[in-house]
């Protein structure tokens, strides 16, 4: 693919992938709605222990703001083939340049294309089919998304050591900096902005709907 690939195929493919993505977000909105994370008679273990330790004037302004992002992490994870295209191969090749690899950038944007394809559109076809949350066939859905996963770094292993010319264990250190650097460390960041902004919702006793 690094050869041969092209840049209007991956195109394609990454939208057909996001479509696929899109449908799978849907049966997800279906299954795991909002209310019965929060309210119902099955909801998170984490939202019960949360009214058990703040009470539930105060685990109430954290639902309230979990109800508000909901739709927009729903509409994330419908985009997130496209996302996972575009940010691997700029985290890759950025994490390359870091370790003093230089190639040009479109063989590996293509790559990526591909392989986003192969490996998101099965596992989001499981999703959408299999169901998520309570579903009978979740736990199997979440296992392929998870190998599918798994598939994806291999992959992304493999090419950079083709592509830039490297051996197998600079290969792996290179998709290690890309995933620290551009994925774990900004995913830590906004977790700290969340929890920030729960702990400040949470002091000034922010009334929801006021």
């Amino acid at each position: 693919m690094l050869a041969t690939g092209r840049l209007s195929v991956a195109v394609g493919l990454v939208v057909l992938a996001t479509a696929v993505a899109a449908v799978s977000a849907a049966r997800f909105a279906a299954d795991v709605p909002v209310s019965s994370v929060l309210y119902g008679a099955d909801r998170s273990p984490a939202i019960a222990t949360l009214i058990e330790t703040l009470g539930r004037d105060r685990a109430a302004i954290i639902g309230y703001l979990i109800e508000q992002v909901w739709t927009a992490v729903i509409v994330v994870t419908a985009f997130s083939p496209l996302l996972v295209w575009v940010l691997g191969a700029t985290a890759v090749h950025a994490a390359a340049r870091i370790d003093g690899a230089r190639r040009p950038f479109g063989p590996m944007l293509a790559l990526f294309g591909y392989a986003t394809a192969i490996t998101r559109i099965p596992a989001d076809a499981a999703a959408a089919i299999l169901g998520s949350g309570r579903a009978p066939g979740a736990p199997f859905a979440q296992l392929i998304g998870t190998v599918c996963l798994g598939w994806l770094a291999y992959i992304a292993w493999r090419a950079i050591g083709a592509h830039y010319a490297i051996p197998p264990r600079r290969a792996f250190v290179v998709l290690v900096i890309a995933i620290v650097l551009f994925y774990v460390v900004p995913l830590a960041l906004i977790i700290a902005a969340t929890i920030a902004i729960l702990v400040a919702a949470i002091v000034l006793n922010y009334v929801p709907g006021l």
